[in-house]
């Protein structure tokens, strides 16, 4: 079997290089999670990429972007050609990714299956196409529900919704997300996310502090986050990375308490060192029942496996498994929070650590990438036949 993953992940160092030419910030959590995944895949056979690059007009001093390739370990990666012009984004571009993902299925010979980021539209409906067109199965990767996407219209979302049908498998990232795509009770694997383990690294600095990184959104609770530290009796530091409409807020809270820091926008190595480190690491996202149901918080997991405590508002999956390895507080208010962090302050630190340590245990022995990266190969492996529809 060979597998064809459609979807607009790059290399890590690859994506690090594009990003730094932009001239407005690209949300990384795509990449990240996509990346994770052919990572994962990776430990049990190669696997060809095709990636289509974010790209729109006023992203880049240009307006055209080159084929272009990539190698990471089993990993091949074909960066797409593709132009910030809307009528060719209009009239030319599904064709030529048609054409594209194609002639790739065609190049691999039998027995391929097309794995598809089902959220980018324009890429799903042509590796649909191309798919039936070469007789071979295409399974979608569902990772939210079309209707919560930010930045993206109610037209956007129905033409996701609209392709679902078409698909041959479904990979979710909950079951309340297989329900809402997988309406014919096709073939289907539902997992949480991944876990990473990370490399030991130094501390990145000595003084003790809480971390949180990731969108900075009011409705990501971060300024209920900040409310509540500020509350607070202790030395230690807050520090915030990440990106997103409250990087102004943020930096005038930290000419009013010194105890709180903005670190800018991390690498993902830097990222991982600050978090293995922290005294806590906090996720402080509003419950919502539909983010409850559809949205996994990827950065909960990745806490998880960093080996240092957890604050986390309620996720039902996650906390039903993780109960006693970190601190759940329902809706992510101020007081809560507050209350939390102060009994976090006020607790045995050494028992938290040894429930962090065990949190990390059972985090990588279910969501390790090979672990899970075995079971998704043996599902897709499971469903390889040709396509009849």
């Amino acid at each position: 079997m060979k597998i064809l993953y459609v979807s607009g992940a790059m290399k890590d160092s690859d994506f690090n290089n594009y990003v730094k030419n932009a001239k407005y910030h690209i949300n990384p959590s795509n990449q990240n999670f996509h990346y994770r995944f052919l990572k994962a895949l990776s430990t049990q056979e190669k696997i060809r990429a095709l990636t289509l690059r974010p790209f729109a007009k006023g992203l880049f001093d240009f307006d055209e972007l080159k084929f272009d390739k990539g190698n990471d370990g089993n990993i091949s990666f074909d960066y797409l050609p593709d132009k910030s012009n809307r009528l060719y984004k209009l009239f030319t571009r599904n064709h030529a990714l048609k054409r594209a993902i194609s002639h790739t299925i065609k190049g691999l010979g039998n027995d391929v299956v097309v794995i598809v980021d089902s959220m980018k539209f324009a890429l799903a409906k042509a590796a649909l196409k191309a798919a039936k067109e070469n007789s071979v199965k295409a399974i979608a990767i569902v990772t939210d529900n079309p209707k919560l996407l930010s930045n993206e219209s109610r037209l956007y979302s129905r033409a996701v919704f609209s392709l679902y049908k078409k698909y041959d498998g479904f990979i979710a990232l909950s079951s309340d997300l297989n329900k809402l795509a997988n309406k014919q009770n096709k073939p289907s694997y539902v997992f949480s996310g991944f876990a990473d383990d990370f490399v030991k690294t130094p501390k990145p600095q000595e003084k003790p502090y809480f971390f949180f990184c990731g969108a900075l959104y009011e409705r990501y609770g971060i300024l209920n986050m900040i409310e509540a530290f500020k509350q607070l009796k202790t030395d230690c530091e807050l520090l915030i990375a990440g990106h997103g409409p409250l990087i102004d807020k943020i930096k005038e809270t930290t000419m009013e308490d010194s105890r709180i820091r903005y670190l800018g926008l991390l690498s993902r190595e830097k990222i991982h060192q600050y978090e293995q480190h922290a005294e806590l690491n906090i996720n402080p996202r509003l419950y919502d029942t539909n983010l409850d149901k559809y949205s996994v918080p990827s950065k909960v997991l990745e806490y998880l496996s960093s080996g240092a405590p957890l604050l986390s508002t309620w996720h039902t999956s996650l906390r039903d498994e993780f109960c006693g390895e970190a601190i759940w507080v329902k809706d992510g208010s101020i007081d809560e929070l507050r209350k939390a962090m102060d009994l976090f302050l006020h607790i045995q630190n050494g028992d938290m650590k040894q429930k962090a340590l065990l949190a990390k245990e059972k985090a990588l022995a279910k969501y390790g990438l090979e672990n899970q990266g075995k079971l998704i190969y043996e599902f897709i492996l499971s469903n390889s036949s040709r396509s009849i529809d």
